[in-house]
């Protein structure tokens, strides 16, 4: 009887360290709202990124290294269908995985991962807007026609030394998706890759961050398929008070119906204003172009009130301006909901 008991216990204990050195965790979000304009609304919440749902893992591997995954799925508020991309060749709706899914191993020389996942301009520029990127006032530069997310990519980001970190990543010359990289110029209609380009370049893209207490800064590079560059300057610096966030972006375009590239400069600040539970969120993106009438601009203002660390309300109003927000596209924005995290 002793002896079976110490059995039991001995197996416990290999049972407590096996599950103590592996995890599978299950994150997300939900954001449901109403959005639009003054005449023509719909409820479905501010972005499809805040409905989503994460698979992660991470298993020690002991010596100091460890493997990892992440399986990152959106669905849309409204009706709970899959919220796939759209317009990109081969991007299906039964795409489960289409925002991340790769796997990867890190020790003290950084990581590296495998599959589908954000390159490194647009890994990095989300993190400079103060609107997350999401919401209807968002300044986000979006990355002109920076990869957003790369199919069969090999990833590379070492750890930080003294404050500085690199990444680097390089993805396959066939099956990338159009949709991937048509950017988003300022608030006006946008501009896309021939057809006839995709899958013509192996897309790559690298980034260099200083990150240390208040600061934050960064430059990151980014060829796309059809071997489009876009440059990036991005910077932060928090006063304590209040958030100050910018970006820069440069590169040719091709424009939807145009027949010559464009080299388009667009830059954003905004801030972040803490007042108890209450964050008051502003920003202005503008985009100027050598074409003539291909101007572009943004104002962005709203706030968010923290329920919990969890939950929390939001509204958020958009107004773009310039030659590319014509019609529809130029008119103001607005937006009111809840999130929920977990």
């Amino acid at each position: 009887m002793k002896k079976s008991l110490l059995a039991l216990a001995v197996l416990g204990a290999f049972a407590s360290a096996a599950s103590a050195q592996s995890s599978v965790t299950l994150s997300g979000s939900i954001d449901a709202g109403v959005t639009g304009t003054s005449n023509n609304w719909s409820l479905g919440g501010s972005q499809s990124s805040y409905n989503a749902f994460t698979i992660s893992g991470r298993e020690d591997l002991g010596g100091g290294m460890a493997a990892f995954f992440v399986l990152n799925h959106r669905f849309r508020i409204q009706d709970g269908k899959m919220n796939t991309s759209t317009g990109n060749p081969g991007d299906s709706s039964n795409t489960v995985f289409w925002r991340n899914s790769f796997v990867g191993l890190s020790s003290g020389a950084g990581d590296i991962r495998m599959g589908r996942m954000l390159m490194p301009l647009q890994d990095m520029n989300g993190g400079f807007d103060a609107f997350d990127t999401g919401y209807v006032g968002s300044t986000h530069t979006g990355g002109l026609t920076a990869t957003v997310r790369a199919n069969s990519t090999i990833y590379y980001r070492s750890p930080s030394m003294g404050g500085f970190k690199l990444e680097a990543a390089i993805a396959a010359a066939e099956g990338q998706y159009v949709g991937d990289t048509a950017g988003t110029f300022a608030a006006g209609a946008g501009f896309s890759i021939p057809n006839a380009l995709n899958n013509k370049e192996r897309p790559t893209g690298l980034s260099l961050r200083y990150a240390a207490g208040p600061a934050n800064f960064g430059y990151a590079y980014d060829q796309n398929t059809a071997g489009y560059k876009t440059d990036g300057f991005y910077g932060s610096w928090d006063f304590g008070m209040f958030k100050l966030l910018g970006q820069y972006e440069s590169g040719k375009i091709n424009n939807i119906g145009g027949t010559a590239l464009e080299e388009v400069d667009i830059w954003s600040i905004s801030t972040r204003i803490p007042v108890g539970a209450f964050i008051l969120k502003a920003g202005y993106v503008a985009g100027t172009s050598n074409l003539p009438n291909k101007d572009a601009n943004k104002f962005g203002i709203g706030g968010e009130y923290l329920l919990s660390k969890r939950t929390s309300l939001y509204s958020n109003v958009g107004a773009p301006g310039g030659d590319r927000a014509t019609g529809t596209a130029g008119d103001t924005k607005f937006d009111i909901g809840i999130t929920h995290k977990f």
